[in-house]
């Protein structure tokens, strides 16, 4: 079989190697489509500043079809559709009580250990999930990005009780970004939510989806922090930063009303905020990483809204031009979600 290997950054190496044989609980899937996500470009760049490997099969959104099972393994069967979980797990610990994707023994597919970049990788059937046979491949392959949007809503959505009646601030129309809107509007239920990118493309595909242009004096904060102006001129209820961007997270807290939340995915090495709108606000600052927990829904919200989540990828690559897929990837002016074609 043939394997795409990330050796360093801007390393790419096609290998053939033996199709594996799956264990007592594991399954043999064929890959159909992985997709290039910001943390596969960051490895490509060598800027990724979380653990990461090299040499590595990257690639942890994919989706695949099963060719062979062990003999203990029950959750699917040879044909079926599936994806799987990025975080790999024990499941067991206390961290995995509260949120598995903090698991005190974590490793992180494609980018801690192998991903999917190959025509056949080998997963413990506990990582996998069955999706309906009549979905499209390549859009059971953002499962994971759309998940990882998922959770960090859930998260929020624990603090503040619903979505429908908050004024709602997106920063970065990337994928995480859009999966997030395409929820908002679909799932939650959220009549006011906005975007902000700086790329035209990705705000005219926002409003397409759904989502309201901000107004530009709204994002400027040009007001001074009295009380005055902070409870009553501030914004937005929620602020979801998925940009990385130090600037634009540090803007987020003169948006926020009192007791608003700021969702965080975007990962910044440092930045410098103002600590005391924290507190004279009394603001709510959630982290989120990883989608485990939240597959099941994300399947299904993909398969009943195929339409919406189509408009995700902008490109597709045969593996065999893996290297030009990354070369489009790495530009965020012209490319959203790129899908490698197995």
């Amino acid at each position: 079989m043939k394997s795409y290997i990330l050796t360093g950054p801007y390393k790419l190496q096609k290998e053939n190697k033996e199709i594996p044989e799956p264990e007592e609980n594991e399954v043999l899937i064929k890959i159909s489509n992985v997709g290039i996500c910001g943390s596969d470009i960051h490895l490509y760049n060598g800027t990724y500043n979380g653990p990461n490997n090299y040499p590595i099969l990257f690639g942890h959104e994919w989706s695949g079809i099963v060719v062979k099972t062990g003999k203990s393994v029950k959750k699917v069967s040879t044909g079926d559709k599936v994806t799987g979980d990025c975080s790999k797990y024990c499941g067991k610990c206390d961290n995995c009580k509260e949120d598995r994707n903090l698991c005190k023994y974590i490793e992180k597919f494609g980018i801690t250990t192998d991903g999917a970049s190959a025509e056949y990788i080998i997963r413990d059937e506990k990582y996998i999930y069955k999706a309906p046979q009549d979905i499209d491949l390549s859009l059971l392959a953002l499962t994971e990005p759309i998940s990882v949007a998922r959770h960090l809503l859930e998260k929020i959505l624990r603090q503040t009780g619903n979505f429908t009646d908050k004024r709602i601030l997106i920063y970065g129309g990337g994928a995480i970004g859009q999966a997030a809107l395409i929820l908002m509007k679909r799932e939650y239920g959220c009549r006011e939510v906005y975007l902000q990118d700086l790329i035209l493309y990705r705000m005219q595909l926002a409003e397409r989806l759904g989502a309201l242009k901000p107004d530009e004096k709204e994002l400027s904060w040009d007001c001074d922090n009295s009380y005055y102006n902070m409870y009553n001129k501030t914004p937005f209820d929620i602020v979801i930063e998925t940009t990385g961007v130090g600037k634009v997270f540090s803007s987020a807290f003169n948006l926020l009303r009192p007791g608003g939340v700021l969702g965080c995915v975007g990962m910044i090495g440092k930045v410098e905020i103002e600590q005391k709108l924290i507190v004279t606000k009394a603001l709510s600052i959630i982290g989120s990483i990883g989608g485990t927990e939240e597959f099941e829904k994300t399947i299904s919200f993909i398969n009943e809204n195929q339409e919406a989540v189509s408009c995700l990828i902008s490109h597709k690559y045969a593996a065999r031009d893996v290297q030009k897929a990354f070369e489009t990837a790495v530009d965020p002016k012209s490319a959203l979600k790129v899908s490698i074609i197995f």
